[in-house]
């Protein structure tokens, strides 16, 4: 339990430290479908989708947004209040991973 907790007050310390030292990448959202939009990034590509989080998975909070990377596994859900949520048993994020997040977050406040 006490790692558990460790790793969870961890997560956005990382987060928050790589926010200030990264680039950030420009994403963009474009809607792809009801409740899906697919992800861009500066350079125009396709990086990924974005999919409005419905009734269908009683494990993740709903009103959320699950990110699918392009040719990627699934990478988790960006909850209502903005924090991302991994469903995985022993969720590792990588600094690449923080950083596509803090991107995904920051196009999905363009949108809303």
């Amino acid at each position: 339990m006490k790692k558990t907790l460790a790793a969870l007050m961890f997560v956005p310390l990382l987060l928050l430290g790589l926010a200030s030292y990264g680039i950030a990448d420009e994403l963009t959202l474009k809607a792809s479908g009801p409740r899906e939009w697919t992800i861009y990034n500066s350079q125009g590509q396709d990086i990924g989708t974005l999919r409005k989080v419905g009734q269908e998975n009683p494990e993740v909070e709903t009103g959320g947004y699950s990110i699918l990377p392009k040719g990627g596994q699934y990478f988790g859900v960006i909850t209502s209040d903005g924090s991302l949520q991994l469903i995985v048993r022993h969720p590792v994020l990588t600094p690449s991973d923080a950083r596509f997040y803090l991107d995904v977050l920051e196009a999905l406040k363009k949108l809303q």
